[in-house]
């Protein structure tokens, strides 16, 4: 009986991990390509849910955090944005100017790109564009996991990039490193880990007691 029990323990924590390691995709280019250009005031935030898990994007900009606008960009040099700010928008739900659609600096104000979660979450995969709409490659951002301090992160060469938290948050945000325009930036898409439910550790526990005493009383 021993083989048995032990595959059913390994098939169980299989699921558990299945559960445990939970992710939800967010492609923001696909939305564009779907719902086309605009912005999003605060008090009508950008929302997005997939996988049981909801994004709510705001946007503000320093110093003061003054409310602005998350701006979904659609095509330049042939290629879809991505979300990103936009300190004013016109009647038409255009940027005014039209280049102020990314994360950026301009002089003393600092935009900043919040994202908030409906469940805690521990890792986040970002892809990100840069100003022209190409690749962020090898290039540098900063983030902050539910308001702590602002921490540094850089692109790999496919403008990918993975942030991890142990214990997880439902906060995090971003802004520019600079004021230059190669590190102005657009986020493509995102992939993001949930923190494991009680819950499921709680069942997952019980099987595990369950199946030790059914084995016991075989024995």
């Amino acid at each position: 009986m021993k083989r048995p029990f032990a595959s059913t323990i390994t098939t169980l924590g299989l699921l558990a991990f299945a559960t445990f390691a939970h992710a939800a995709s967010f492609d923001f280019q696909a939305w564009i390509t779907v719902n086309g250009e605009q912005g999003f005031n605060n008090s009508s935030s950008f929302a997005l849910t997939d996988s049981g898990l909801t994004l709510t994007a705001t946007a503000y900009e320093n110093p003061g955090m003054v409310d602005s606008h998350v701006y979904m960009d659609d095509l330049f040099n042939g290629i879809v944005g991505g979300m990103g700010v936009c300190t004013t928008l016109t009647t038409g739900n255009q940027c005014n100017p039209s280049s102020d659609d990314n994360v950026s600096i301009d002089g003393a104000n600092q935009e900043v790109l919040s994202w908030n979660f409906t469940q805690n979450i521990t890792a986040v995969t970002l892809e990100l564009g840069d100003s022209e709409h190409f690749d962020f490659s090898n290039s540098g951002f900063e983030y902050s996991f539910g308001g702590s301090g602002w921490l540094s992160a850089v692109t790999d060469g496919n403008a990918m990039v993975t942030l991890l938290l142990a214990g997880g948050t439902g906060e995090i945000s971003f802004r520019a490193a600079g004021d230059t325009l190669a590190e102005q930036f657009y986020i493509r898409n995102a992939d993001v880990t949930v923190v494991p439910a009680p819950a499921a550790i709680w069942l997952f526990g019980s099987g595990i007691i369950g199946l030790v005493g059914c084995a016991r009383r075989k024995a």
